[in-house]
């Protein structure tokens, strides 16, 4: 953390040194064959990740001094010293300023910020509060014997918040891993239970003593919007809900953190988003049309969980953000959703607030919306040049209208007219979905992947991002959401 304007250059100065580190490395990896490819790319990932945390060291004292953080979050009173030296911070004051005010040296101050206030007493940090002018707020968690992690994983999967959910996206994991293995002291699970309950009332709005009594837990699910779709049997719809409100939130950080982002009009003609991502950045490829919908001013995030939420598009104060969460390695599958979405965000332009949650691709009010059929069919003719529906047409007639014959189809037919397999495969499977039949297996085996769009999505948001305009708590929630676990 960055405590003072000294410290702000020296970590300046190490940034460009770390820069200029990185691009020496790049230069002599291409030249040197003796060090084996896998070593050479976990070198270049940890310099990559302290060049990353140097940034968002700067981003937040940047974001501090500019007034841009008006709330401070914090998990416990340990986390109370770094809130009050950000305060500092954020109030203008230098550590000199500080001191005058409390009556001490400067150099005192500095000791107190250096060893992060270990030293001083309790009645000190209640000056340093006053003397700031801030207002605290924590719970005080009382003890219960019913404040055990199976406890509280039960309650928490009354609303559908799933317990490897909460182990994967809000513990770091050494301590997910503890439990697992359920190698935790008394005091260790008390500590993770608070801590979990505060993440709880953060992202799901659920309280402390909500979660500790003995009421049936409730859900807000305001996040779904009033464009939602209805599920399949098979789907458990509280996890989706829960994650949904979990991807909302998110999205939210995002677009907090994204504030400076251009706000342009976004284009309702398939031909003008081609050409435009074709003029710009020389060809249709996912990475290239990432760059151009981040240039509209609208975010993407990109998820991996496993669950039945395949992605969203939020509309919040006139701002658009985009959600994209599939498994597959697939990038003419994210490309088909990426485009998909932007159509739904280019939908009602006048309306402040919108929101499209979609569900699984076969579900019947999906099949019977019009909205979706008509941005699937701007998304197809993106990917397959404007002839989505003659495309589809030459594969129905090529086939005798036979869907088993179709995989044998398709890759003819995309390969006499010049166009990409899979995405003419997505663009099949989405018209047999209105149908009622469910070609998406056969579609996902005509797929390249060779690339990682998950990892190309989350790196272009990890350069774009300027996570220093959000509090401690909400960067480690983001960052664990884009961080790469195993399902």
């Amino acid at each position: 953390m960055i405590k003072n304007e000294r410290q702000y250059r020296i970590t300046k100065a190490q940034i460009d040194k770390f820069s200029h580190a990185l691009e020496e490395f790049a230069e002599q990896s291409q030249s040197n064959q003796q060090v084996h490819p896998i070593l050479q790319k976990a070198q270049a990932d940890a310099l990559k990740s302290q060049l990353t945390d140097l940034r968002m060291q700067i981003e937040e004292y940047e974001a501090l001094k500019s007034g841009q953080r008006a709330v401070l979050e914090i998990e416990s009173l340990e986390e109370l010293p770094r809130a009050l030296i950000k305060a500092r911070i954020a109030a203008g004051l230098s550590q000199k300023d500080l001191a005058e005010r409390l009556g001490l040296k400067e150099q005192q101050i500095q000791r107190y910020e250096d060893t992060e206030y270990a030293s001083a007493s309790f009645g000190r940090l209640v000056e340093v509060s006053q003397a700031l002018g801030i207002k605290v707020r924590e719970d005080v968690f009382l003890p219960s014997v019913q404040g055990s992690l199976t406890t509280l994983f039960k309650r928490l999967n009354q609303v559908g918040i799933d317990r490897n959910l909460v182990l994967k996206r809000f513990l770091p994991q050494s301590a997910a891993a503890n439990i697992q293995i359920e190698k935790l002291t008394e005091e260790e699970e008390s500590s993770l239970v608070f801590r979990i309950a505060t993440l709880m009332r953060r992202v799901f709005k659920l309280t402390p003593t909500e979660i500790f009594s003995s009421s049936p837990l409730q859900l807000n699910t305001a996040a779904l919007g009033t464009v939602r779709f209805k599920v399949t049997a098979r789907t458990d719809e509280r996890r989706l809900s829960a994650y949904t409100v979990y991807a909302h939130f998110l999205a939210l950080l995002l677009l907090e953190a994204t504030s400076d982002l251009p706000k342009k009009q976004i284009p309702t003609d398939a031909n003008e988003v081609r050409e435009a991502i074709i003029s710009t950045y020389g060809s249709l490829t996912f990475k290239n049309a990432l760059q151009y919908v981040w240039s509209l001013g609208v975010p993407v995030l990109p998820l991996k969980d496993s669950s039945a939420f395949h992605g969203a598009f939020w509309r919040v104060g006139g701002r658009n953000v985009i959600v994209l969460k599939q498994q597959t390695s697939s990038a003419a599958r994210w490309l088909f959703d990426l485009l998909h979405e932007l159509f739904h965000a280019a939908r009602e332009p006048d309306l402040d607030e919108r929101t499209v949650v979609e569900a699984e691709e076969t579900a019947i009010e999906r099949r019977e919306s019009q909205e979706e059929m008509e941005v699937n069919l701007e998304a197809g003719n993106v990917v397959l040049s404007g002839r989505a529906e003659e495309l589809a047409q030459m594969c129905v007639e090529a086939a005798n209208g036979s869907v088993e014959r179709l995989k044998k189809v398709v890759p003819q037919i995309a390969t006499r007219e010049n166009v990409p397999i899979e995405s003419l495969a997505n663009y099949m499977a989405f018209r047999l979905s209105l149908q009622g039949i469910n070609w998406w297996g056969a579609a996902t085996n005509l797929q390249v992947t060779n690339d990682n769009p998950w990892q190309i999505a989350r790196d272009f948001l990890l350069e774009r991002t300027n996570f220093g305009r959000l509090n401690e708590v909400d960067q480690n929630l983001l960052l664990q959401a884009l961080s790469d676990m195993d399902n």
